[in-house]
């Protein structure tokens, strides 16, 4: 008996602790900190790019690269294409992610099984996710995203798409609000907490009772096949990535 309350014991105290836990911070900010990472340390080439935003630097080209890029580029084309009707893609698992219904907006419709697929071997023909913008005309398709995992060497960033050309980045540096503060602390331009907040530092973070996040999700690089002009199929998202190199860096 006194054996088996030594097992009970700290089990309860710990289903206590995950309610409490529950309690004080939304049940989606507890999902981000399990699958997210405990350092945004990378060894991979990289700059922060404002407060919340982790950019790969760009990388010395090979001889390949061109040709790897052309290929990949062809292959998201013909993806925008097969997914042009957004039904398609809800009718093949793809699912929205977090829309706001504003026009413009870009949304991320991911299918899951893809996605974790990805995090092993990238098929180009079945990205993780689709990039739709919202038009007057509803949604439409203009990229793909492709991810790999948020501890990934240069050589596995490199090898989905080359350092030269594509521009991965990672969410970093994401303080979760706690339960039942008001909704602008959390959203919009004068947001505090969130994937936007003023609040970028670990410090902050405790002092604001907030949950420290260092990095959500894993590495992502967008690619726009038919962006126009050219150079901005592997920009995307306004990143203004023709700086973001180690020359401009120095200077």
């Amino acid at each position: 008996m006194a054996k088996n309350l030594r097992t009970i014991v700290p089990l309860g105290l710990l289903c206590g602790l995950a309610v409490v836990m529950a309690q004080q911070f939304p049940l989606w900010e507890h999902l981000l900190r399990y699958y997210g990472g405990k350092t945004d340390d990378t060894p991979v080439p990289s700059m922060k790019m404002g407060n919340h935003m982790q950019m790969s630097l760009k990388g010395k080209g090979q001889p390949a690269d061109q040709e790897r890029a052309q290929r990949i580029v062809a292959a998201a084309r013909t993806v925008v294409a097969h997914y042009a009707d957004v039904n398609t893609a809800l009718r093949d698992g793809y699912k929205p992610f977090h829309p706001t219904g504003k026009l413009g907006e870009e949304v991320h419709y991911t299918n899951y099984r893809y996605n974790r697929l990805e995090q092993r071997h990238v098929n180009y023909d079945h990205p993780g996710s689709i990039l739709y913008k919202r038009t007057p005309e509803g949604m439409q398709a203009v990229g793909v995203m492709y991810t790999a995992p948020q501890d990934s060497k240069p050589e596995r960033l490199n090898a989905v798409a080359p350092l030269s050309i594509a521009t991965w980045h990672r969410h970093v540096d994401f303080c979760g609000g706690p339960r039942g503060r008001p909704f602008q602390e959390l959203f919009g331009p004068h947001a505090k907490f969130g994937p936007q907040g003023s609040i970028h530092t670990e410090e902050a973070c405790k002092e604001a009772h907030g949950l420290w996040i260092p990095v959500v999700f894993g590495w992502m690089t967008h690619v726009y096949p038919n962006a126009k002009p050219p150079d901005e199929v592997w920009a995307g998202m306004d990143m203004a990535m023709d700086a973001n190199t180690e020359e401009e860096l120095k200077k």
